[in-house]
Protein backbone atom coordinates (compact mmCIF):
# COMPACT_ATOMS: atom_id res chain seq x y z
CA UNK A 1 0.00 0.00 0.00
CA UNK A 2 1.32 3.42 -0.89
CA UNK A 3 2.22 5.91 1.80
CA UNK A 4 -0.29 8.40 0.37
CA UNK A 5 -3.10 5.85 0.45
CA UNK A 6 -2.23 4.96 4.06
CA UNK A 7 -2.02 8.65 4.96
CA UNK A 8 -5.45 9.33 3.46
CA UNK A 9 -6.90 6.34 5.36
CA UNK A 10 -5.38 7.57 8.65
CA UNK A 11 -6.74 11.10 8.17
CA UNK A 12 -10.16 9.70 7.20
CA UNK A 13 -10.19 7.48 10.30
CA UNK A 14 -9.43 10.45 12.56
CA UNK A 15 -12.07 12.65 10.93
CA UNK A 16 -14.71 9.91 10.78
CA UNK A 17 -14.08 9.23 14.48
CA UNK A 18 -14.26 12.90 15.47
CA UNK A 19 -17.07 14.14 13.22
CA UNK A 20 -18.90 11.00 12.13
CA UNK A 21 -19.04 9.47 8.67
CA UNK A 22 -22.01 11.53 7.49
CA UNK A 23 -20.43 14.82 8.62
CA UNK A 24 -17.08 14.17 6.96
CA UNK A 25 -16.87 15.02 3.27
CA UNK A 26 -14.18 13.75 0.94
CA UNK A 27 -13.36 17.42 0.40
CA UNK A 28 -12.65 17.79 4.13
CA UNK A 29 -10.51 14.63 4.12
CA UNK A 30 -8.57 15.88 1.08
CA UNK A 31 -7.93 19.25 2.74
CA UNK A 32 -6.79 17.67 6.02
CA UNK A 33 -4.60 15.11 4.21
CA UNK A 34 -3.22 17.81 1.87
CA UNK A 35 -4.13 15.79 -1.23
CA UNK A 36 -6.61 16.28 -4.05
CA UNK A 37 -10.10 14.89 -3.74
CA UNK A 38 -9.45 13.09 -7.04
CA UNK A 39 -6.62 11.14 -5.39
CA UNK A 40 -9.03 9.86 -2.72
CA UNK A 41 -11.36 8.58 -5.45
CA UNK A 42 -8.42 7.11 -7.38
CA UNK A 43 -7.32 5.08 -4.34
CA UNK A 44 -10.70 4.20 -2.84
CA UNK A 45 -13.39 4.71 -5.48
CA UNK A 46 -15.94 6.28 -3.13
CA UNK A 47 -16.37 7.58 0.39
CA UNK A 48 -18.21 4.34 1.32
CA UNK A 49 -15.31 2.26 0.00
CA UNK A 50 -12.88 4.43 1.96
CA UNK A 51 -14.91 3.75 5.13
CA UNK A 52 -14.93 0.02 4.41
CA UNK A 53 -11.16 0.08 3.88
CA UNK A 54 -10.65 1.96 7.18
CA UNK A 55 -12.82 -0.54 9.12
CA UNK A 56 -11.34 -3.68 7.57
CA UNK A 57 -7.79 -2.37 7.93
CA UNK A 58 -8.45 -1.39 11.55
CA UNK A 59 -9.70 -4.84 12.50
CA UNK A 60 -6.80 -6.45 10.65
CA UNK A 61 -4.34 -4.40 12.74
CA UNK A 62 -6.22 -5.12 15.96
CA UNK A 63 -6.40 -8.87 15.30
CA UNK A 64 -2.65 -8.96 14.56
CA UNK A 65 -1.87 -6.92 17.69
CA UNK A 66 -4.02 -9.11 19.96
CA UNK A 67 -3.48 -12.55 18.46
CA UNK A 68 -1.51 -13.89 21.44
CA UNK A 69 -4.08 -12.98 24.10
CA UNK A 70 -6.59 -15.66 23.11
CA UNK A 71 -4.09 -18.41 23.84
CA UNK A 72 -3.75 -17.58 27.55
CA UNK A 73 -3.82 -20.97 29.35
CA UNK A 74 -4.68 -19.72 32.86
CA UNK A 75 -8.49 -19.32 32.98
CA UNK A 76 -8.55 -16.44 35.48
CA UNK A 77 -5.82 -14.54 33.64
CA UNK A 78 -7.78 -15.06 30.41
CA UNK A 79 -11.01 -13.72 31.96
CA UNK A 80 -9.15 -10.69 33.33
CA UNK A 81 -7.53 -10.08 29.92
CA UNK A 82 -10.99 -10.06 28.28
CA UNK A 83 -12.12 -7.48 30.86
CA UNK A 84 -9.00 -5.41 30.06
CA UNK A 85 -9.55 -5.66 26.31
CA UNK A 86 -11.83 -2.60 25.82
CA UNK A 87 -9.44 -0.38 27.76
CA UNK A 88 -6.36 -1.65 25.89
CA UNK A 89 -8.01 -1.47 22.47
CA UNK A 90 -9.31 2.07 22.90
CA UNK A 91 -5.99 3.25 24.35
CA UNK A 92 -4.18 1.84 21.31
CA UNK A 93 -6.62 3.14 18.66
CA UNK A 94 -9.04 5.75 20.07
CA UNK A 95 -10.18 7.11 16.69
CA UNK A 96 -10.95 3.63 15.37
CA UNK A 97 -13.12 2.70 18.37
CA UNK A 98 -14.86 6.07 18.43
CA UNK A 99 -15.71 5.48 14.76
CA UNK A 100 -16.82 1.91 15.49
CA UNK A 101 -19.14 3.22 18.21
CA UNK A 102 -20.58 5.79 15.79
CA UNK A 103 -21.18 3.02 13.23
CA UNK A 104 -23.35 0.86 15.50
CA UNK A 105 -26.03 0.75 12.78
CA UNK A 106 -23.63 -0.23 9.98
CA UNK A 107 -24.01 -3.86 8.93
CA UNK A 108 -20.44 -4.00 7.57
CA UNK A 109 -18.94 -2.59 10.79
CA UNK A 110 -21.04 -4.96 12.91
CA UNK A 111 -19.94 -7.96 10.82
CA UNK A 112 -16.27 -7.03 11.23
CA UNK A 113 -16.74 -6.64 15.00
CA UNK A 114 -18.52 -10.01 15.28
CA UNK A 115 -15.72 -11.66 13.29
CA UNK A 116 -13.17 -10.13 15.67
CA UNK A 117 -15.08 -11.31 18.77
CA UNK A 118 -16.11 -14.73 17.39
CA UNK A 119 -13.66 -16.95 19.34
CA UNK A 120 -14.15 -15.13 22.67
CA UNK A 121 -17.48 -16.60 23.97
CA UNK A 122 -16.37 -20.25 23.67
CA UNK A 123 -13.01 -19.47 25.28
CA UNK A 124 -14.71 -17.59 28.13
CA UNK A 125 -17.12 -20.47 28.68
CA UNK A 126 -14.18 -22.89 28.93
CA UNK A 127 -12.42 -20.57 31.40
CA UNK A 128 -15.52 -20.39 33.62
CA UNK A 129 -15.89 -24.20 33.44
CA UNK A 130 -12.24 -24.67 34.49
CA UNK A 131 -12.85 -22.34 37.44
CA UNK A 132 -15.96 -24.37 38.42
CA UNK A 133 -18.45 -21.53 38.00
CA UNK A 134 -21.95 -23.06 38.37
CA UNK A 135 -23.37 -21.53 35.15
CA UNK A 136 -20.58 -20.85 32.63
CA UNK A 137 -23.05 -19.86 29.88
CA UNK A 138 -24.67 -17.10 31.94
CA UNK A 139 -21.30 -15.93 33.28
CA UNK A 140 -20.05 -15.67 29.69
CA UNK A 141 -23.14 -13.73 28.57
CA UNK A 142 -22.89 -11.38 31.58
CA UNK A 143 -19.19 -10.72 31.10
CA UNK A 144 -19.67 -10.02 27.38
CA UNK A 145 -22.39 -7.48 28.26
CA UNK A 146 -20.04 -5.83 30.75
CA UNK A 147 -17.19 -5.78 28.23
CA UNK A 148 -19.50 -4.19 25.64
CA UNK A 149 -20.50 -1.51 28.17
CA UNK A 150 -16.85 -0.88 29.13
CA UNK A 151 -15.94 -0.57 25.46
CA UNK A 152 -18.69 2.02 24.86
CA UNK A 153 -17.66 3.96 27.98
CA UNK A 154 -14.02 3.97 26.86
CA UNK A 155 -14.76 4.78 23.20
CA UNK A 156 -17.01 7.72 24.06
CA UNK A 157 -15.24 8.77 27.27
CA UNK A 158 -18.65 9.35 28.89
CA UNK A 159 -17.35 8.07 32.22
CA UNK A 160 -14.16 9.27 33.85
CA UNK A 161 -13.84 6.28 36.15
CA UNK A 162 -13.48 3.60 33.46
CA UNK A 163 -10.27 2.21 34.95
CA UNK A 164 -11.84 1.97 38.43
CA UNK A 165 -14.86 0.12 37.01
CA UNK A 166 -12.57 -2.22 35.11
CA UNK A 167 -10.64 -3.10 38.28
CA UNK A 168 -13.92 -3.48 40.21
CA UNK A 169 -15.24 -5.97 37.62
CA UNK A 170 -11.94 -7.88 37.60
CA UNK A 171 -12.27 -8.17 41.39
CA UNK A 172 -15.64 -9.88 40.92
CA UNK A 173 -14.06 -12.71 38.95
CA UNK A 174 -11.82 -14.89 41.06
CA UNK A 175 -11.20 -18.63 41.38
CA UNK A 176 -14.27 -20.33 42.91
Amino acid sequence: MTNRKQHIAEVALRLFGEKGFENTSTQLIAKAAVVSEALIFKHFGSKDQLLEFVIRNGYKRIIEDNRGGLGEPDPLTFIHSVIELPYQLVQAEPHFWKLQYRLADSEMARQQHERFMKPVPALLRQAFEKLDYPDPDKETALLLLLVEALWKMEATKTEDHGRDMLDFIKGKYQAQ
